[in-house]
């Protein structure tokens, strides 16, 4: 067994991922930070580009503030890409554009292509709702990168 003072290690310690200047930005007066939908990298359907076109959209009052951005963006993680953000070196991200970067290249998935073929595909089945068949057939639909008029989609359902 080991003596107790040779046990003891030294605990870590958080450092966050950038310049701790950035955290003496001043936020405007009656700023309040978003309620952010969160990413937590484990959703194989959450997609990274996704993530950062929410937190964008969620950082309105700020869009014009990058290293505002970079401040609140662990705000907009749990689980497994809170725990990544947790894990970068200290300082190791200066600006916003290299915390995208760095965020993609952890979390990004590609995102299957619909293509018209696989509209055309699906089938409803017998035994479920015709709703049901809408609803993915919609979902498929939003997917699918194509321009087609709307009432062609609606024939082809």
């Amino acid at each position: 067994m080991m003596e107790p003072e040779t046990r003891r290690e030294e605990r870590p310690t958080y450092r966050k991922p950038y310049p701790a200047y950035i955290d003496q930005i001043p936020l405007f007066p009656g700023f309040k930070v978003p309620n952010f939908t969160l990413f937590n990298g484990e959703d194989t359907h959450a997609l990274s580009v996704e993530h950062i076109g929410r937190f964008f959209i969620q950082c309105i009052a700020i869009e014009n503030n990058p290293l505002l951005k970079l401040r609140l963006f662990g705000n907009s993680l749990s689980g497994q890409a809170f725990t990544w953000y947790t894990n970068l070196p200290a300082n190791s991200v200066q600006t916003w554009e290299q915390m995208e970067n760095v965020f993609h290249d952890s979390c990004f998935r590609i995102q299957p292509e619909i293509t018209i073929s696989d509209l055309a595909a699906l089938k409803q089945s017998e035994d479920k709702p015709a709703q049901d068949f809408i609803t993915r057939f919609k979902k498929l639909k939003m997917k699918c990168r194509i321009p087609m008029e709307e009432r062609h989609f609606i024939q082809m359902a």
